[in-house]
């Protein structure tokens, strides 16, 4: 690219009085500019409080693109920005011995933000984009481009941009819990919960925070602050994880949690790389499963069992199995009252009176949240033990437990059987046989 299109000078002030003179230079929003960066212009940022003015740059990269309000670039010399900071503050506690050499990383920025002084757009022959494919921005983390994608095309996790992962920068607290909220289907708080004081109801973050905290995921601490918009640490997300798997009852998982860039030390915090791959593992223990829509048909009579089918197996509800195992038996009608009846109910009525009170619905415990994975068609898997010594294959579904049917059968006096190959329909039938598991060993 000849210089007449792309000046080169190794002084970003000079680079830009160079592009104005060609008039090839933009102004940023923050400086009242309304030109929108493409790919291949050359971005500069400048020290907005020391040189308001501008007339220091101190900084450089190349657009890679805009989208949704954001410029993505691509820079050497520097670290992952830090978006849960204002850049001059966290730039003040800089630690330059931390910083590692010949550092290139693809970085976001706000198109609004203060530190961009403006942009050059070089006149080159062309300016078709360039075709991007996948995550552009993985650099050292390619190996785990397929677990980004995965948690991305599930919902489990949102890319930064059409084609970022930003696998370098870090999560907002508010974000972190959002997510985990999220993937483990919590939703839903005592009414005794206490709210944070930098969380209010019109933050984006308030349900999944007052979640966590009702559920102990998160606790206050003596200021009662959340500070939802600070990145998460390596801790802090072990922390949150640790405690929302005991409380749906899955065995405890460690992650590996690796801190960021530490050049800038004003709070360290784990990366989004880190953060993908224990949302994955998590994902991947807790299966989505799909709701049965055929027929069903149990001792000849057709029922509404919620049956769900999970990697092509079908899963019943527990106790509905053992309701149809155990049916109640049926009410017989009361005889008519007689005058001797009469006192004999009022002899039962005295006898009640002398009974202890029940407790009182205020006096119990509250139930802290609805019940787990509400919000998710995703299962935790578990044994379900319908036998002594013999468990089944089962899941806990919204609250519910669910057992493999199959594995009922071969437990159970029951015989199971598809009406077609295309499992459209099902039918049940209990098994009335001596030999036969009996119910009461069944219950």
């Amino acid at each position: 690219v000849p210089t007449s299109q792309f000046p080169r000078n190794c002084s970003c002030s000079t680079h830009v009085r160079q592009f104005t003179e060609l008039g090839l230079y933009h102004k940023s929003a923050s400086r009242g500019g309304t030109y929108v960066p493409q790919q291949g212009d050359v971005i500069f940022f400048y020290n907005y409080v020391r040189y308001p003015s501008g007339s220091v740059k101190n900084h450089t990269g190349i657009v890679l693109y805009a989208e949704n309000g954001y410029v993505f670039t691509i820079e050497g010399n520097a670290l992952a920005n830090r978006l849960d900071q204002p850049h001059l503050e966290a730039a003040g506690v800089r630690n330059d011995s931390k910083e590692p050499p010949d550092y290139v990383t693809v970085n976001c920025y706000p198109l609004d933000a203060q530190r961009i002084h403006g942009y050059a757009s070089p006149a080159y022959d062309d300016r078709t984009p360039l075709t991007l494919t996948g995550f552009a921005d993985l650099g050292r983390h390619k190996e785990q481009a397929e677990v980004f994608q995965t948690v991305v095309d599930d919902g489990v996790m949102p890319a930064t941009s059409s084609h970022t992962f930003s696998p370098n920068h870090g999560m907002t607290r508010g974000d972190f819990l959002t997510l985990t909220t999220e993937l483990f289907g919590l939703s839903g708080y005592d009414a005794e919960t206490p709210a944070f004081d930098d969380v209010s109801q019109d933050s984006p973050y308030y349900n999944a925070v007052m979640t966590a905290r009702s559920a102990g995921l998160v606790s206050g601490a003596a200021d009662n602050f959340f500070v939802p918009d600070r990145y998460i640490s390596s801790i802090e997300a072990q922390t949150v994880l640790s405690r929302v798997q005991e409380y749906v009852g899955l065995e405890p998982q460690e992650f590996s949690f690796s801190t960021g860039d530490y050049s800038y030390v004003y709070h360290s915090y784990t990366i989004r790389a880190d953060i993908a791959k224990a949302f994955y593992d998590l994902s991947q223990k807790m299966p989505v499963s799909a709701a049965f829509t055929g027929e069903i048909t149990v001792n000849d009579t057709v029922v509404d069992w919620p049956v769900r089918t999970l990697e092509g197996v079908c899963y019943v509800p527990v106790d509905a199995l053992l309701e149809t195992l155990m049916p109640e038996p049926e009410e017989t009608e009361e005889p008519e009252e007689t005058g001797e009846m009469e006192s004999d109910s009022e002899d039962t009525a005295e006898t009640e009176t002398t009974e202890e009170p029940v407790e009182n619905a205020e006096d119990a415990e509250p139930v802290k949240l609805p019940v787990p994975l509400g919000n998710t068609e995703r299962v935790i898997p578990g044994p379900v033990t319908l036998r002594t010594d013999d468990a089944a294959n089962g899941f806990t579904y919204k609250g519910t437990l669910y057992v493999s049917l199959a594995d009922a059968a071969a437990l159970l006096p029951l015989n199971v059987e598809w009406f077609d190959a295309d499992h459209a329909a099902l039918t049940v039938q209990t098994v009335q046989d001596e030999e036969a598991v009996s119910t009461d060993e069944a219950a």
